[in-house]
């Protein structure tokens, strides 16, 4: 598949799609043919780096001490020591709520027991539980590449859906962070089981992808 089929779709797609009050994310829908999702070769658990980012903001939580901590709150207001996602554990609610308002997570290696025991309750089931920073290693290009990555994970079914970005970014941009993430598909399951592809907005109607 090339780039200019998803540059033509997506401009479909953005023409005919109704503005709501918020900017509808933009959506990557692919159904596979003749494999069975939970074999290991063909199960997925991608993480892609969207060359044109995901055209939003993204929130980064970061659970972090010492000198972590002071880099951390000059790139986001979620930083949270040992003390204090001890004090949060004590309630569900308290963590359920912070949880809710970052994307991803990023945690000093040292924190990463702490964090499952009291934590892995309320981040394990929203997938959000957080990724160990390497020791002493600048966290704002972290930071920056988790805000411009997408998971791109199946399940029993043979489809996969992964977002791509917004009904504000061009359609150029939209199309190359759909190459990025067939790409990385394409490296685990060949093109002749791609069964179906196609965009959407969040409260739009799909537009199809013809496959060659």
């Amino acid at each position: 598949m090339e780039k200019k089929q998803f540059v033509e779709k997506i401009t479909e797609l953005l023409e005919k799609n109704k503005k709501k009050k918020f900017a509808q994310s933009v959506e990557l829908c692919i159904n596979f043919k003749e494999i069975q999702m939970e074999k290991p070769e063909y199960k997925l658990k991608l993480d892609v780096v969207l060359p044109k980012g995901r055209g939003k903001k993204i929130n980064i939580g970061v659970f972090a001490d010492s000198d972590t901590a002071i880099q951390a709150k000059t790139l986001t207001e979620y930083v949270l020591g040992k003390e204090d996602i001890q004090e949060y554990a004590k309630s569900k609610r308290k963590m359920r709520t912070y949880a809710g308002k970052c994307n991803k997570f990023i945690a000093q290696p040292d924190l990463m027991a702490v964090i499952g025991k009291t934590w892995g309750i309320v981040l394990g089931p929203r997938a959000k539980m957080p990724q160990p920073i390497p020791p002493k290693a600048p966290i704002e290009p972290i930071m920056n590449r988790l805000k411009n990555t997408v998971s791109v994970i199946s399940k029993k079914l043979p489809t996969v859906h992964a977002a791509i970005g917004t009904e504000n970014m061009s359609a150029d941009d939209l199309a190359e962070n759909a190459m990025a993430i067939m790409n990385a598909i394409g490296r685990q399951i060949t093109a002749d089981k791609l069964k179906s592809v196609y965009v959407k907005t969040t409260m739009g109607e799909p537009v199809k992808i013809e496959l060659e």
